[in-house]
């Protein structure tokens, strides 16, 4: 039962891209800001992990200071949150901004495949009858692997 709910829903995918429009001019889905979408760059990772570091090493020394030198460690521990919070701010707002081309994408293609409705229901049925429904699944299947792969790589 769980490999026909799989193997619907890979056809929903596999299939549902499929239009007259599309196929004569396939569009470029590289395009997508792929790493917005998963998180921060490894640069920004990377800075993030500093300013962590800095931030637990200056409220080490904050707990061990004096009270004239825990004014000036205050000082220096609210700039450097006060950067990090303005930077993951500015992050999020690329990835919202990002967020919303994509759902916009997503927009147009759904009305495109609302207008060749009747076409795509035909073909699905000619498609899942010839086997090739079965054989886009499998095609499919290899490349989202594929992608995982690649997003835990790139999380590393």
């Amino acid at each position: 039962m769980k490999r026909i709910f799989i193997f619907g829903l890979g056809l929903l995918f596999v299939l549902g891209g499929c239009s007259s429009a599309q196929k004569s001019a396939p569009q470029n889905t590289s395009a997508r800001p792929l790493a917005l979408a998963v998180g921060p760059d490894k640069t920004q990772r990377k800075i993030f992990k500093q300013q962590g570091k800095q931030i637990r090493r200056l409220v080490k020394q904050y707990q061990k200071a004096s009270a004239q030198e825990k004014v000036a460690i205050k000082e220096q521990l609210s700039q450097i949150i006060s950067q990090a919070t303005d930077q993951s701010m500015a992050w999020a707002m690329q990835r919202v901004s990002a967020e919303k081309e994509n759902l916009a994408q997503w927009e147009r293609k759904l009305q495109e495949r609302q207008a060749h409705l009747d076409e795509i229901k035909a073909r699905r049925v000619d498609e899942i009858l010839s086997g090739e429904a079965q054989h886009r699944f499998k095609l499919a299947k290899k490349r989202w692997k594929k992608e995982i792969r690649d997003l835990k790589k790139s999380m590393k």
